[in-house]
């Protein structure tokens, strides 16, 4: 659990296993939390140490639950945030659910719109860009995909926005990577900001690995291969998560807008990459969530990873948890208000 504590503070790139602590953060807590208990009933004095622990990292708890909610019944003069990791809508796990997330965002009636691991597929001899923009009221948007070597890619990250986009970029995370990072600057009433949308270095697990997965236990060798493949995967993701944050961190920096990020960090609120991003920046799940915060809905369920950070100049009311989909990711929403 301490080390845990340190995890955000040191950068992977320098000791990596303190990063697989802060992943572990939300059990490490249920554990100090039952420990507790359990000298309690055997009156043992050894509760104190779990206790002490559990007082000094308050804070870092308040960031996977919390409930001092922030609420407001008026629409006018916010801006309705929303961010989703799409898993390319399904198109490669035979259960496609474009139709059903247009119909959502739809009837949600959204202002700006982050999608990461987007896919443009073909609908009705258009395209998902079109069919957003037409269906959803977005008159503008902002979409990288991934570079490839030949022809262009329709998978990438994309920014979607009912008010003007002025100007546009991008941060390069390198070749070698699917991970991307965008940003836009919109402006709202005369008053220009910019929006982060942000997909962080992925596990990137193969179906071999969920193969070896259902294996463990079984025999010496198998837990042994599977082991190994999981660290690995797990060191190189910390590491390039930690450098892809930082470069990130620099932009927003130089950054001369309020701002937002948007996006899936692939990573706990207890973690060097959040630490970073977020810094000097609110946490709408904190400002005005309610209850558990968990975004991810695959093999570690109820972890924290994807976010809507803001600048300190506004304020982020009614944060909340919407529908996943078939997606592994669920859609995280929000209003916020410019002051």
């Amino acid at each position: 659990m301490l080390s845990s504590y340190a995890a955000p503070y040191i950068s992977p790139e320098i000791f990596w296993p303190f990063a697989f602590s802060g992943l572990l953060h939300p059990v490490l807590v249920i554990l100090n939390i039952l420990f507790l208990i359990i000298w309690l009933i055997k009156v043992k004095l050894r509760f104190i140490i779990n206790l002490l622990v559990l007082i000094m990292g308050l804070g870092s708890i308040k960031k996977i639950v919390t409930f001092d909610s922030k609420t407001s019944p008026v629409r006018e003069g916010t801006l309705k945030v929303v961010s989703f990791n799409s898993k390319l809508f399904g198109v490669y796990d035979d259960q496609n659910f474009f139709d059903d997330f247009l119909q959502t965002i739809k009837e949600k009636n959204y202002d700006i719109l982050c999608i990461q691991e987007f896919y443009n597929i073909g609908i009705n001899g258009s395209d998902a860009i079109n069919e957003i923009k037409k269906n959803a009221g977005f008159k503008y948007h902002y979409f990288h995909s991934l570079k490839r070597k030949k022809g262009k890619s329709k998978y990438g990250i994309i920014v979607f926005s009912k008010y003007k986009i002025l100007n546009y970029g991008d941060l390069d995370f390198g070749n070698n990577t699917v991970n991307l990072c965008i940003y836009a600057d919109i402006n709202y009433n005369n008053k220009i900001f910019r929006v982060y949308n942000t997909h962080l270095q992925s596990l990137k697990l193969a179906r071999s690995d969920y193969q070896l997965l259902k294996k463990i236990g079984e025999d010496k060798d198998s837990t042994f291969l599977v082991s190994k493949n999981i660290f690995g995967r797990l060191k190189f993701a910390f590491i390039q998560r930690g450098k892809q944050a930082e470069m990130l961190n620099d932009n927003i920096k130089n950054c001369k807008y309020p701002l937002i990020v948007c996006g899936d960090f692939n990573d706990t609120p207890q973690s060097y990459s959040y630490r970073t991003i977020s810094d000097d920046l609110n946490d709408c799940f904190i400002e005005s969530g309610n209850g558990f915060g968990g975004t991810y809905t695959g093999p570690l369920p109820s972890l924290r990873i994807d976010y809507i950070l803001h600048d300190k100049s506004m304020n982020s009311y009614n944060y909340h948890t919407g529908e996943n989909f078939k997606s592994d990711h669920k859609m995280v929403e929000t209003l916020i208000k410019l002051n």
